[in-house]
């Protein structure tokens, strides 16, 4: 099964962002189709003509546009939510609440390193917590990234660590913690240095201690494979693990944002943290605790698991994951991004094997919850909740599909397809492209007067991903065996939209378009209508041979039934 990558991963609640809505103007209308399209043959054969483009360079644009837009798109999402972070103090925070911006002074950081060189307790703390503040509101300086990270800082922050003063203990790991929370990897080296006082400092009687040092841990891990390698080497999962047992809420959630974190990304070893232990107390909290931030922190432990190639995820499903993350949905709805793990990690399974999908399909309450979800005021909630449709509607039996329409679904998907913003409407598209992917009976069973109009606006578009679901929907519309479907598309300046991407420098795109335009609207076609493969799905006349060329299309758009998985395993 095909899976294509949707969203990089993400950690702290975002702003409620209500998607903004534009009233789709209304299209000119041709009630002579037979005269619409004659009008637009002349035009036609003047713009079909090979792409004067060489293959070669148009094909390297489109991938780099490509790459552009994802990398554009994961700079976007890791902006909206951070996999880590910032321990402040209160007073950091009501300065940060203005709007003018501070430089770091070199006599301010010299004047700290004075006080940690003192000796003296008091001062040594108020140096701490002074370097703790400004670690967190000037992370990008790099005069402070060098006094952190020079060889004396280290040796003095490990002799902090390794002494007897509590209260300048504490103050230390919150040093580290946000040494770890920056955007230098310089730092989170040296962060990592201190990661076996951290880890033992997790058996501590002390619970502030303890939950920072788990932060602490928690932001090491975010950095990358190489540091949650040290961290498993250096022993951490058995007393983080053992931190979901505490009867402290606080300590809970941070201990699920420290195992998140080293659940997450490639070769991310989800094995050894089942045999740690992991999954009873962490579905422990997803079944018995009823304060929702707890059930968030926990539920993004599971999207990371649910994530990876191993075996992990099956073990999960065996211990009746699906009810425990349906269950709190309805709590959810009002919470805005807290909501998001859930969705995604419910996402995640509706990616895998269709036995999955129909699982959910049939689990109470999970559609009524997600129609309510993909409404959302809160954008990312949103959607997150499209993505996650999309992977339900492309369930390739199909069977259970009816229960998604008879759910209310279609009315929604058309709205969204038609009145948002393009990246909100993109995720619509791909469930109602899904569904009409079913065959004829559930291609008929969109209205697609209303709905055809907001994926014409996709052909129009510069997006390479648009113009192929707009492509797709116009090519499923036309085969669907809809009997006014070509004259629908005239009437609606369908083919003028065509006619764009004949014009456009991507070849497959091209190729499909000119077939389309040939098949139906060609001078010679007489009302005839012979139905164009659909590429990765068996000829629709049941001959071996294909009458239409398609040569690479099937690699360049979306197979018939397209399920995406979220980018949480591949995430740094």
């Amino acid at each position: 099964m095909e899976k294509r990558t949707l969203r990089s991963s993400a950690r702290l609640a975002a702003q409620a962002a209500a998607s903004s809505s534009a009233a789709h103007p209304d299209q000119d209308k041709n009630t002579d189709a037979s005269s619409s399209t004659t009008a637009t043959t002349a035009r036609h054969k003047a713009l079909y003509k090979p792409n004067p483009l060489a293959a070669a360079s148009g094909k390297e644009g489109v991938n780099r546009r490509i790459k552009e837009d994802a990398q554009l798109r994961k700079q976007r999402r890791e902006e909206l939510v951070s996999s880590k972070r910032f321990k402040r103090s209160k007073e950091t925070e009501e300065a940060q609440t203005g709007d003018e911006k501070v430089e770091l002074k070199e006599d301010q950081l010299e004047s700290v390193q004075k006080l940690l060189k003192s000796g003296k307790s008091g001062e040594k703390l108020k140096a701490l917590k002074t370097l703790s503040d400004y670690l967190s509101t000037y992370s990008d300086s790099q005069t402070l990234q060098s006094v952190v990270s020079s060889q004396d800082f280290l040796t003095m922050i490990d002799s902090i660590l390794t002494g007897t003063d509590a209260e300048e203990q504490l103050m230390a790991a919150a040093v580290v913690t946000n040494m770890a929370a920056g955007g230098s990897a310089e730092l989170c080296e040296a962060a990592l240095n201190t990661a076996p006082h951290l880890i033992q400092f997790l058996d501590s009687q002390n619970v502030a201690l303890v939950d920072q040092s788990a932060w602490a841990i928690g932001n090491i891990a975010a950095e990358g494979p190489k540091f949650r390698d040290r961290l498993r080497d250096n022993g951490v999962l058995p007393p983080l693990i053992k931190l979901l047992d505490s009867k402290d809420m606080n300590l809970v959630k941070t201990a699920c944002f420290a195992l998140s974190n080293l659940a997450r990304g490639e070769n991310a070893n989800h094995e050894a943290l089942v045999k740690a232990g992991m999954i009873p107390p962490l579905l422990h909290h997803l079944r018995e605790d009823t304060e929702l931030a707890v059930i968030s922190e926990a539920a993004w432990v599971v999207v990371y698991l649910t994530s990876g190639p191993d075996n992990a995820s099956i073990q999960l499903l065996e211990h009746k994951l699906i009810p425990l993350l349906v269950a709190p949905l309805k709590d959810f709805l009002d919470q805005g991004a807290l909501a998001i793990p859930l969705i995604r990690a419910l996402g995640n399974i509706a990616s895998g094997p269709d036995n999955n999908t129909s699982a959910l399909i049939h689990e109470p309450g999970f559609l009524s919850s997600m129609l309510q979800y993909i409404q959302s005021e809160c954008r990312p909630v949103k959607k997150e909740s499209l993505w996650m449709m999309s992977n339900v509607t492309a369930e390739h039996e199909g069977t259970d599909l009816k229960l998604v329409i008879d759910a209310g679904f279609i009315p929604v998907l058309t709205d969204i397809v038609t009145h948002h913003n393009f990246d909100i409407r993109k995720e619509a598209a791909y469930s109602l492209i899904n569904l009409a992917s079913h065959g004829p009976e559930y291609a008929k069973a969109l209205p697609h007067r209303d709905i055809l109009p907001g994926f014409l606006d996709f052909l129009r578009t510069k997006d390479h991903e648009l113009i192929s679901l707009g492509l797709r929907y116009v090519q499923l519309l036309l085969n669907s065996g809809i009997a006014d479907a070509p004259a629908l598309l005239s009437e609606m300046d369908g083919v003028d939209a065509l006619e764009a991407v004949i014009l456009s420098d991507d070849r497959n795109q091209h190729r499909l378009a000119s077939l389309l335009m040939d098949t139906y609207f060609g001078e010679n076609n007489q009302g005839s209508r012979v139905p164009t493969p659909i590429p990765g799905t068996p000829d629709p006349s049941g001959m071996s041979g294909n009458p239409h060329s398609l040569g690479d299309l099937a690699s360049s758009l979306p197979p018939q039934y397209l399920k995406r998985a979220s980018l949480s395993a591949a995430a740094v």
